[in-house]
């Protein structure tokens, strides 16, 4: 007997062979890296179009109109400047947010990243970072160069001899 979660990779492989699409010869677990790549990308879509128009519904019911034969170069008296800055900080503060996490899921989505180390791997070789690692791992290091070296690691790996300046006086 099938289950139904069985059911819904074969259904989602049909249609994507359907389509033409590459991603239906893929394994199950990429498909599943790239929806949950899909879902960051498009949660993040929704959260800017929800703050956009909580933006936009802030700013309209802030807006001043005033009356047929009233002033319109003095604020009403009865105005909060403070309310009307933290609104703004906020509104922009989560528009901010929200589109620079949308910018980034869809550039993780583009790239094909899922986590930190993952995005220094693609920037590392983007960049010419491994190319550029062997070429100095290739290069000579002199004799000074050398002990100041093993001395680091022999102190970061535990090796530390407290007493050795007190017995290379006594010699």
């Amino acid at each position: 007997m099938t289950s139904p979660q069985d059911e819904a990779p074969s259904k989602l492989r049909d249609t994507l062979r359907s389509m033409n699409f590459k991603l239906a010869d893929s394994s199950p677990e990429y498909i599943q890296r790239r929806k949950k790549q899909m879902v960051l990308f498009m949660t993040a879509a929704a959260a800017t179009i929800f703050t956009s128009r909580f933006a936009y519904k802030s700013t309209i019911t802030r807006q001043y109109v005033p009356t047929l034969f009233q002033g319109n170069h003095l604020p009403p008296l009865s105005y909060n400047f403070t309310q009307d800055a933290t609104v703004a900080v906020g509104t922009g503060t989560m528009l901010c947010a929200s589109v620079s996490s949308m910018l980034i899921f869809g550039t993780c989505w583009i790239m094909d990243v899922s986590s930190f180390e993952e995005f220094g791997w693609r920037m590392k070789s983007a960049l010419g970072g491994v190319r550029r690692q062997m070429e100095l791992a290739k290069t000579p290091v002199d004799e000074e160069s050398a002990t100041i070296q093993d001395g680091l690691n022999d102190i970061l790996e535990g090796k530390f001899e407290p007493n050795f300046d007190d017995e290379a006086r006594k010699q």
